[in-house]
């Protein structure tokens, strides 16, 4: 007799024979919207048997699950019409990824943008096909003979190091991947996907092994979706701060140092705006700035648990008196242990904490060649760093005064959002297991005090304490995580800081790691992007551009660029023997906000013709009146 299994729908229990295939109980579950079954908070193929007493529910394919099943299940497409288009390519590695997917191959030759249109056109024909997709499972042995007779030695090398003893394999017609799924139930689901690029990447990220061929692509619930995607993606592309920063003058990068951007004089107005920003809220909110050194004897990093923990990472050297070479210093990847050293340079009370230290001193960590990317990933770094020494019950407070300064800061810079994240304790830590729940209460307690929904990013805290991380969307949709408030009881005790108490004993301090910008480089990356570079005024590297239209009003072009100077505003004068439309065009280009046009009327007159470069295009008025709408522009306390 079958056995009966209780399963629960939309809230109401059924009975169902064992053995039943999950698709068969979900109404309109042949619809191609539904591309899997959550059953008991796992997301499974529609096929799947019941085997025990369940609740279940459609996994949508708009839905994150669903667009991961789809995603998957389209990089296996794509494996398959890659392998049926070049015999001899062996497959990889094929996940998921943000917005798409990408697989890693192993081709006679290495893949070209060239090679994407012929691809995509076969995926398009066996999608056509509608090839139905099989779950199997296979005793580890036997699937490691079985890839290996197919030549397919990096799968042998991939399975070989799963520790199950039954492996899963995934059929579409002929062709068969290792997976644990899972997957739509036939590739006639696949509608909506578009290949993106090609690139180069080394077999499990080690520089040290074979150079693979990877593609990535995209796929959606619908071509509509697709569509808005694609140009979202067109628009990033026209938007990407490493293009729009070399039409904009704002910086470069070299190999003589690769990975750290050179900051031209325009590009520096923005890094020194935004640090003069930060400073001013320093003097609110109660912070010290200090200047730190460069570079620190190991004894530094080997207290601080960096030697340790982030060695790798970390830019070396030796003592230049050194007989050994024996590379005992290091470049500092960031600034708390030199705060802590001015911490324990003198003695403390209860009376002096909290004690609030900002730094913006450079920072160097050496990040891999292959995950550079123009400002948002680099070698050499300035954060708007600050630590904060407080006794315990003034935790709460203090996490509570860091989040309205990224409140603050976010909004006066037009992120309209910011999602919150606790990160929680990674498997590898400093610290006791009871230090760091206690740490993540405090952090929690303070996020509920100040209004603010959050969610848990599991295992995601640094190495020595749970952390506020804090995401912003941009104009595009992509989501940054730039400022950080990071509570730490691991550093206090590793350099033996104390103050001293009321009643007289000695007690650790907390420290509070925050930075709101983050790394300003990778914050102007991101902020020229979300803004497409038109920056707000007081950001804007050249916030008035004269423009003349005749050698004969040069001199009053160069008497306005001069009296706006006087005022404290960036302004120059284009006094070229060019067309009209080119000096604008230019100017556009740079992002200037203002452009004044002064021909013979308006020199006679003492007026200006103003051409904004969002809003109005044309609009005459007298200089005085200019410099008061000038003065009018907001500027951020």
């Amino acid at each position: 007799m079958t056995a009966e299994l209780n399963v629960t729908l939309d809230g109401k229990t059924r009975v169902a024979a064992a053995g039943t295939p999950v698709g068969e109980l979900l109404d309109g579950a042949r619809r191609r919207d539904i591309v899997a079954a959550r059953v008991n908070s796992t997301v499974v193929d529609l096929s799947r048997s019941l085997t025990e007493d369940a609740t279940v529910e459609p996994v949508f394919a708009d839905s994150r699950e669903g667009l991961e099943v789809l995603r998957h299940s389209t990089a296996h497409l794509m494996a398959m019409a890659v392998q049926a288009l070049f015999p001899g390519t062996q497959v990889t590695i094929g996940p998921v990824i943000e917005d798409g997917f990408y697989y890693d191959f192993a081709p006679p030759r290495p893949f070209t943008p060239e090679d994407l249109p012929k691809i995509e056109s076969k995926m398009r024909e066996l999608a056509t096909a509608n090839l139905r997709i099989e779950r199997t499972e296979l005793p580890r042995a036997d699937a490691i003979e079985k890839f290996r007779a197919l030549g397919e030695q990096y799968k042998v090398a991939i399975i070989e190091g799963i520790p199950d003893e039954v492996v899963s394999i995934y059929h579409q017609g002929e062709w068969m991947d290792l997976c644990r799924g899972p997957h739509v139930p036939s590739t006639g689901y696949l509608r909506a996907f578009k290949l993106t690029s090609v690139a180069g990447a080394y077999w499990r990220g080690d520089e040290h092994n074979a150079m693979l061929s990877r593609i990535y692509g995209t796929a959606w619930a619908s071509k509509q979706a697709l569509d808005e995607h694609l140009k979202l993606v067109e628009l990033a592309r026209q938007r990407d701060h490493r293009k729009l920063g070399r039409e904009m003058g704002l910086y470069i990068f070299d190999p003589v140092t690769p990975g750290c951007p050179f900051f031209l004089p325009r590009g520096a107005v923005i890094y020194n705006e935004l640090v003069n920003y930060i400073r001013r809220m320093y003097r609110r909110y109660g912070f010290d700035e200090v200047i730190t050194p460069q570079v620190f004897k190991k004894d530094l990093w080997e207290t601080s648990g960096h030697w340790a923990y982030f060695r790798p990472d970390m830019f070396l050297t030796a003592e230049s008196e050194s007989k050994t070479g024996e590379l005992d210093y290091a470049f500092k990847p960031m600034n708390c242990p030199s705060h802590a050293v001015i911490y324990a340079s003198e003695k403390r009370s209860y009376r002096d904490l909290p004690i609030r230290l900002a730094d913006f001193g450079r920072l160097h960590r050496n990040e891999r060649s292959g995950v550079l990317h123009g400002l948002q990933r680099v070698r050499s770094l300035v954060q708007d760093d600050a630590h904060v020494f407080c006794t315990p019950d003034q935790i709460e407070s203090e996490v509570e005064a860091n989040l309205r300064m990224v409140r603050e800061v976010y909004d006066a810079l037009g992120f309209e959002q910011v999602e919150f994240k606790l990160a929680t304790m990674p498997d590898e830590h400093l610290g006791t297991e009871e230090q760091w729940h206690e740490a993540e209460a405090m952090l929690g307690n303070a996020l509920v005090k100040s209004g603010v929904e959050y969610t848990i990013n599991p295992k995601e805290g640094a190495f020595y304490g749970p952390k506020i991380e804090f995401y912003v969307p941009d104009a595009l949709k992509r989501r940054w995580q730039l400022a950080t408030i990071q509570l730490d009881h691991n550093l206090p005790e590793r350099f033996k800081l104390a103050y001293t108490t009321s009643a007289g004993t000695e007690e650790r301090p907390a420290v509070i790691h925050r930075a709101i910008l983050g790394s300003l480089e990778r914050f102007i990356g991101v902020l020229i992007e979300h803004t497409g570079g038109v920056l707000p005024f007081w950001l804007a590297p050249e916030q008035v551009r004269v423009l003349s239209l005749s050698e004969k009003v040069e001199a009053f072009a160069e008497e306005l660029a001069d009296i706006l100077k006087r005022d404290g505003y960036r302004a120059s004068a284009d006094l070229r023997n060019e067309k009209l439309g080119l000096k604008v065009r230019e100017a556009e280009i740079a992002k200037v906000p203002y452009m004044v046009v002064v021909g013979e009327r308006e020199a006679a007159a003492r007026t200006v013709s103003l051409r904004r470069l969002r809003g109005a295009k044309s609009e005459t008025m007298p200089v005085e009146a200019l410099i008061q709408l000038l003065k009018s522009e907001p500027l951020p306390s």
